[in-house]
């Protein structure tokens, strides 16, 4: 028997220069095997610049283990984040049910609403433009003409721009906001995962008689992640070590998190 009816998950940000989160993400792909419904929700990888991605040993890798995560499955989803949206033809023909900025409908028995997190800061007016003028680029045009080695430059360049940073030090501002998840439980979301802010927490919400719960996801570090599960239609936030997924106290509110502020005061 699986160990939950659901998992969900986000913000690896692998690549070629972390083999510790690589691990991980194999050692829970093997723990989760057989899990009835899969949902990743985005920034995969640090990037992801198309079909030229596999002509590389770690873009082969990347997609044997996505490929392996779904046929475990009854079903997959994949909601890209502001990184990896290029991935969507590879998921699709892993085996992933792809959608564009939401998901919308049934997961392990409730009605959810799933993205990558990026559209609910929704008061960083200048991410949003960013976000918005960078969908807007063929890049499926351009991923014909463009070499592998430019396309990895030009992805390099671009990443820093979608990094969140100022959603994490300011979340009162650019962090989630309220509007956006209230807006889903309108429309009868009772429960809202994401990721992308990086800082994991649990907040219930309201719109009018609608009642819906969010929870947000963390990214994944070498010694553990904060993931969702599901089971008997129960959603929680669990971390994962690499053998073991145990109980994560989550807090109401998104955190503050400066790490160069904090070392900055403990003279490190």
């Amino acid at each position: 028997m699986p160990e939950f009816d659901g998992v969900l998950f986000s913000d690896l940000h692998l690549s070629e220069d972390s083999p510790e989160l690589n691990a991980l993400f194999e050692a829970f792909i093997d723990r989760v095997a057989g899990t009835p419904e899969i949902a990743c929700l985005g920034d995969l990888t640090q990037y992801w610049i198309g079909k030229r991605h596999l002509e590389n040993d770690f873009g082969q890798y990347i997609n044997s283990l996505m490929t392996k995560l779904a046929k475990g499955s009854d079903r997959a989803i994949w909601v890209p984040g502001n990184r990896d949206f290029l991935f969507d033809t590879q998921a699709r023909k892993a085996g992933y049910e792809v959608y564009g900025n939401i998901y919308e409908g049934r997961f392990a028995g409730q009605r959810v609403a799933l993205e990558h997190g990026d559209r609910f800061c929704s008061l960083d007016r200048k991410y949003q433009r960013f976000r918005w003028w960078f969908r807007k680029i063929p890049w499926r045009f351009l991923e014909i003409f463009v070499s592998s080695k430019r396309g990895h430059r030009w992805a390099l360049k671009i990443r820093s721009k979608s990094e969140g940073k100022t959603a994490r030090k300011n979340p009162s501002m650019f962090g989630i906001q309220s509007e956006p998840v209230e807006r889903l439980v309108a429309r009868g979301a009772e429960t809202i995962v994401c990721g992308h802010v990086h800082t994991p927490f649990t907040r219930d919400y309201q719109s009018g008689e609608r009642h819906g719960r969010l929870h947000v996801m963390g990214d994944w570090h070498e010694d553990g992640s904060v993931v969702c599960v599901v089971k008997d239609g129960e959603f929680k936030l669990m971390t994962f070590d690499g053998d073991n997924f145990m109980d994560f106290e989550a807090p109401t509110e998104q955190k503050i998190f400066m790490p160069s502020a904090e070392a900055s005061v403990s003279g490190h």
